[in-house]
């Protein structure tokens, strides 16, 4: 070409500098650099320049202008008179098209080894002699449709569409107005299976499938129905000669010459891979959910087999998970993982049991090709314990160059393994070296993460299902024991005391002594009664709920309130929640918390807590003004008169007492001054869940982690049950209790209910 100047606009000052230097050896082409539109406007506006050609990139300085807005502008004011090539980084086979419909007489992607010279070529082919004027000839003749140059121009088009056409690599073509092939490039004639010669004048849907005919039709219909540069894209089945299908996305755009519709140009894109991929997705996508539905880890191992083979094409697979004791082949005649089991008898074939991985499913392909179940892997045996071990997918191209493999002769070549955490190992295989892509890799992985959490899932409800299972074990044998205790203990109860009625009838009253061993037995058969009951409600309390329903705890309280007898007043500090529960057993926590309040109300809060020595279970009487005297010695649960008698014939205090007469005295007087006054208790919700506080003297700190204990009491009459049960009612509904004072110094009791 001659001597020209080239006018390049591109915003990207190393892009401009890069192709100045390519071009600085090259006599025929002087480049000149604009860095934006409005610079390439005036330069073109200039009448003393004369541009052989004008390169440009798409994207230009102003975000709201690409090289095809500026060139439909430039042509309108008369100013792009020299043709124009498009130089892009954002080149694609669409664009390309747009571009030479536009009128651009050329494109060239940007950043390929071959791009400038591919450039190089362009400026040759378009920037000849006689260019500008040809180009202001196809401008003129455009004004007069049907001029006597038309062919010459269509010619003209033509040739300007070959080379986009030839440039593109995706098959690519040009429909005449009857819908027949006048152009196509190579990469469709060997898209086709064919030659560009066979190609031409063949009609566009010969190549669709017979149900996608109607479709491309339909889409060059709508194209040619839209005023401008619309590009449509629609999804076909096209057919290559010998018969087979391809998945393919087709983009096609008409060719519009000054309002006449002279054909259509359409570019053909294989996606086939895509498809695939996308079918690969979805498919591992509806069997994750398969995964994370199953519940036991044989269906979660055999389901994960089935999609690597049905979705992954991965059919020589098997999964195979830890056991602590298994039965595994010494390291001397240890199996290959491939290899079924083998037992010849030899003498040095000795078994021994230890934690190994276990095959526990594995594809159809894997059972045919080696003729039965692959052997359990022991630790250190072979390439598959590496990879479990390490905690790594390792993958190898050919498993016999490995420095681990079991057996250098397997017909395996190339395997992979991808850990599943703790739970075991998947394998993949191949009889080829080399031969996963990275993609179905990469989704084995994803495979295996999801199975991994299957997994977690199914040992946290196999756990939780033992747990139920010891539960309703445990349910049980309390439900013996309360049944025991009703009918085997209750029933002599019943008896002596029906006796002791009798008995007291035909007893003359006029023996103080007499009457008074009456009152003994009286108060032991009552205080076993209580013992009894105390005991079912504590058994039947700490069965674990299997089933609850929402309880309003508001009246679960006044319930509770109207059942608990002496001077009492409940109040409630806030709305109470609705919880999750079994209302009768939150009935008995609030009415036991109640009857303790009451109880214990008024105890002096220097009093400590006294353990028995183990005959009478444990007990404490902080102010022991009406409880018998003698616990004050001997921790007898005996009725007033006895104990006030034993402890003034004694007039001291043994081990494990309370203190002296004087102490018992000056805690009498204490407990003199609340009397008339009801103990106050207050419920109020909280932010874990609920508490209930009294006005009472409390539990000393150091005794505050006991005060749950069956047993423990603050008072010689107590049984120890009632804090007790409510613990066992919390543990019950799975819920956490504290032990702490309330603002008035008294015990504060504060339940946590899990959200």
């Amino acid at each position: 070409m001659p001597s020209k100047a080239v006018l390049y606009v591109d915003p990207d000052e190393t892009d401009r500098r890069r192709l100045s230097r390519d071009f600085a050896a090259d006599a025929a082409i002087e480049l000149e650099e604009v860095a934006t539109a409005a610079a390439l406007r005036d330069a073109l506006a200039d009448g003393s320049n004369a541009y052989a050609c004008v390169v440009t990139e798409y994207r230009l300085d102003d975000p709201e202008t690409d090289a095809l807005a500026l060139y439909d502008s430039l042509r309108a004011d008369g100013l792009a008179t020299a043709p124009f090539l498009l130089y892009t980084a954002d080149g694609s086979e669409t664009l390309a098209s747009e571009a030479i419909t536009a009128g651009f007489s050329g494109y060239v992607p940007k950043g390929r080894t071959d791009s400038v010279e591919r450039l190089r070529e362009q400026l040759q082919t378009v920037g000849g002699p006689d260019a500008n004027q040809a180009s202001r000839a196809r401008t003129d003749q455009r004004a007069v449709p049907g001029g006597p140059n038309r062919e010459c121009e269509r010619e003209q088009d033509l040739e300007r569409y070959r080379t986009v056409v030839e440039t593109v690599g995706d098959s690519m073509y040009v429909l005449d107005e009857s819908d027949r092939i006048e152009m196509a490039n190579e990469a469709m004639a060997d898209a086709f299976e064919t030659t560009r010669d066979e190609l031409l004048g063949r009609p566009v849907d010969d190549f669709v499938a017979d149900e996608d005919a109607g479709r491309i039709r339909s889409t060059l219909e709508a194209v040619r129905a839209i005023d401008g540069r619309t590009w449509k894209t629609v999804d076909l089945t096209v057919e290559v000669v010998d018969g087979t299908t391809r998945d393919a996305e087709v983009n096609v755009a008409p060719l519009v010459d000054d309002g006449t519709l002279t054909g259509s140009v359409g570019v053909i894109r294989d996606v086939s891979e895509r498809t695939k991929r996308e079918r690969r997705i979805r498919r591992l996508h509806d069997g994750t959910r398969r995964l994370m539905a199953a519940t036991e880890t044989d269906e979660i191992a055999r389901i994960v087999t089935e999609i690597a083979a049905d979705a992954l094409d991965l059919d020589l697979n098997s999964v195979h998970l830890y056991e602590p004791n298994v039965l595994t082949r010494s390291a001397a005649r240890a199996p290959s993982e491939s290899e079924p089991p083998v037992s010849d008898g030899s003498p040095d074939a000795t078994d021994e049991e230890q934690g190994g991985l276990v095959p526990v499913a594995m594809s159809d392909r894997v059972l045919e090709l080696f003729d039965g179940i692959p052997s359990n892997i022991e630790p250190g045996g072979g390439i598959a314990w590496d990879a479990y071990e390490a905690g790594e997918a390792i993958v190898h191209g050919d498993v016999r160059q490995a420095p681990n493999v079991r057996n250098p002769e397997t017909p395996i070549r190339s395997e992979g393994h991808v850990p599943l955490g703790d739970h075991g190992v998947f394998i993949v295989s191949s009889l080829e070296t080399n031969d996963f892509d990275p993609e179905a890799l990469t989704l084995a992985r994803i495979l295996a993460a999801n199975a991994e959490a299957a997994l977690d899932r199914a040992e946290r409800e196999g756990e939780l299902a033992e747990h139920g299972r010891e539960l309703e074990r445990q349910n049980e044998r309390l439900e013996a024991f309360a049944s025991t205790v009703s009918h085997d203990l209750r029933n002599p109860l019943t008896l002596a005391t029906g006796h002791l009625e009798l008995l007291a009838g035909r007893i003359d009253g006029d023996d103080d002594e007499t009457d008074r061993y009456v009152e003994e037995l009286e108060w032991a058969l009552t205080r076993m009664d209580e013992l009894v009951e105390n005991v079912l409600t504590l058994a039947r309390s700490g069965r674990r709920l299997t089933e609850t329903e929402p309880v309003d705890l508001a009246a679960v309280v006044e319930r509770a309130d109207r059942t608990v007898e002496g001077d009492l007043e409940v109040v409630w500090d806030g709305a109470l929640p609705t919880v999750d529960g079994d209302e009768e057993r939150l009935r008995v926590l609030f009415e036991n918390v109640f009857r303790n309040a009451v109880e214990h109300g008024s105890t002096s809060p220097d009093s400590h807590a006294q353990e028995d020595d183990g005959r009478h279970g444990v007990s404490s009487e902080p102010s022991v003004a009406d409880a018998p005297e003698d616990a004050v010695k001997h921790g007898s649960t005996s009725p007033p008169s006895h104990a006030q008698e034993d402890a003034v014939e004694h007039d001291s205090a043994s081990p494990g007492s309370q203190g002296t007469q004087a102490d018992l005295d000056e805690e009498t007087t204490n407990r003199g001054e609340r009397d008339g006054e009801p103990v106050t208790v207050t419920v109020e919700p909280t932010f874990e869940g609920f508490a209930i506080a009294d006005d009472g003297p409390g539990i000393p700190p150091g005794e505050r982690d006991r005060v749950l204990e069956w047993g423990y009491s603050t008072d010689a009459e107590g049984t120890g049950f009632g804090l007790a049960i409510v613990a066992e009612v919390v543990e019950a509904h799975g819920w956490s209790v504290a032990v702490e004072e309330s603002d008035a110094g008294g015990l504060r009791l504060a339940v946590s209910v899990p959200s």
